[in-house]
């Protein structure tokens, strides 16, 4: 009788570490998405501040492409030279563009940079390109024991938050 109460009370405290393990897990991906959703809004207000600086900086190198064609036609008119007015007007619009590529590449290159980041930043574990295609009857601790491999060590290799698998899914198997 005490053996079956023990018993009894080891599968319940069993039970409950398993459903307080996958609440930690759930609690786990929900942050990693809010995290995700932050980093995505993030990322379009600096693409939406990139956008308007950049318009800023294509009329700001109009308005001296512009007064360029003016002072030539003066110079022309007068038919005088001002070579160093115009070298002046030809070096402060190539510095406009230069500053505009300079702030378009870092933009590009943090986006690029953040967007390339695990999402919930985690990494997975590597797989050395062995793949198992799941069959029927089978579930992760057998596929598991055959590699040698633990069935932690599987789920994070192939991002499962359950021990659910499906006839046909493909598995990659962790060095």
């Amino acid at each position: 009788m005490k053996i079956r109460i023990l018993s009894l009370f080891f599968v319940a405290a069993v039970f409950l570490a398993r459903n307080s393990a996958q609440a930690a897990e759930d609690l786990t991906i929900s942050q990693g998405l809010s995290l995700l959703d932050e980093k995505v809004n993030k990322l379009t207000a600096q693409s939406e501040d990139l956008q308007f600086r950049y318009q800023q900086l294509q009329k700001t190198i109009e308005k001296l492409q512009t007064d360029l064609g003016e002072l030539r036609k003066a110079i022309a008119a007068s038919g005088g030279d001002s070579p160093s007015e115009l070298k002046r007007l030809e070096d402060r619009i190539a510095a406009v563009d230069a500053a505009r590529q300079k702030d378009r590449q870092a933009i590009i290159d943090q986006l690029a940079k953040e967007l390339s980041g695990s999402p919930t930043g985690k990494t997975t574990a590597k797989s050395d390109g062995k793949e198992h295609v799941v069959q029927k009857g089978e579930n992760l601790t057998a596929i598991a024991h055959q590699y040698g491999v633990s069935v932690a060590d599987l789920k994070k290799a192939n991002n499962l938050t359950s021990n659910d698998i499906k006839v046909g899914q493909k598995l990659a198997i962790p060095n």
